[in-house]
């Protein structure tokens, strides 16, 4: 088992001659290029999803590997699941293949195994690049492509980091630096999640209420309120006009949430006024306004920021 701690950007514009100034002040140690080929499975009734697991096969011209993953965290773009691979001959996934530790029950597994049939389909090219950083080897990847499912096709334009080796803040560094670059933000959602989605098994995104955050110290509130506030932004970036003042309303409320527990920490982090800041600037903009600011590298560091300090401060 390996525990995948990566950040993810969506790409919202033409970042390639910055991104190649980026990698040359780098030191890489390896690149490579390949196209890869990914089939997700689920049984009808998407057991997998509601015990949270991901399952995919994955075929390049090298190699065909079955991957799971399980029940992980995401918190502004850091995603932290713990994940198997197994080798894969079949069109199948073989589940025995991965730890009985993992199932609720054997039982359960092998039932699992004989309902498994694909649901969706993801195809990109994957450039990638070793590097060393801080004392850390991250991999930075660069995936474009496209999901498909019987809704319809999605485009890919992600960027990831990847903690190889080394400690957790080189990454968010790296990170930080790549946000500098502008024509990117945080992603919270996985190519699955999307996925499941173009494939009519998800929920399709909707305002959420405020949560309920009686008995939960600063740090938890912290991250509900990040959740909630980049769960609004998506909403606002992919509904339309009609419900863009309830996604606004969601991401402030988001805002609100981090700012107040902030505020009531021993010790208030760096990342507040700012945080106040760009609070009013996404209260008073228009929605041309707003749109723009959403893709600002300030804003995107902002949340970095933020999710560092949940991630190193503990």
């Amino acid at each position: 088992m390996q525990t995948e701690i990566e950040i993810k950007f969506f790409v919202t514009s033409n970042i390639k001659k910055s991104l190649s100034n980026f990698l040359n002040s780098l030191e890489i140690i390896s690149s490579e290029q390949v196209r890869l080929g990914n089939v997700y499975f689920d049984t009808p009734k998407l057991d997998l999803r509601r015990l949270d697991m991901g399952l995919r096969i994955r075929r390049s011209d090298h190699f065909s590997e079955q991957t799971i993953k399980c029940r992980g965290q995401v918190v502004g773009g850091l995603h932290a699941r713990p994940e198997y691979n197994a080798p894969v001959s079949g069109n199948l996934p073989t589940l025995s293949a991965f730890p009985d530790h993992i199932w609720p029950s054997l039982a359960m597994r092998d039932e699992i195994q004989s309902r498994l049939v694909a649901q969706f389909s993801t195809d990109f090219l994957r450039r990638h690049w070793l590097i060393v950083f801080d004392g850390a080897q991250i991999e930075l990847a660069w995936d474009r492509g496209e999901i498909v499912g019987v809704l319809g096709r999605a485009q890919i334009d992600e960027l990831e980091l990847e903690l190889k080796s080394g400690e957790a803040s080189a990454l968010f560094e790296l990170a930080a630096r790549l946000a500098d670059l502008g024509g990117v933000r945080l992603g919270s959602q996985s190519k699955a999640q999307r996925g499941y989605r173009l494939a009519g098994l998800g929920k399709p995104l909707a305002v959420q209420p405020l949560p309920d955050i009686g008995g939960l110290d600063g740090k938890a509130r912290i991250t509900l309120g990040l959740q909630l506030w980049q769960h609004h932004e998506q909403l606002w970036l992919e509904c339309g006009k009609e419900e863009r003042q309830q996604a606004l309303q969601g991401m402030l409320q988001g805002c609100d949430l981090v700012a107040e527990a902030a505020e009531n920490l021993a010790q208030a982090p760096a990342w507040l006024p700012v945080l106040r800041g760009q609070q009013h600037l996404l209260a008073e903009a228009g929605e041309e306004r707003l749109s723009a600011l959403l893709h600002e590298a300030d804003l995107v560091g902002l949340q970095l920021a933020i999710a560092a300090w949940l991630h190193l401060d503990s």
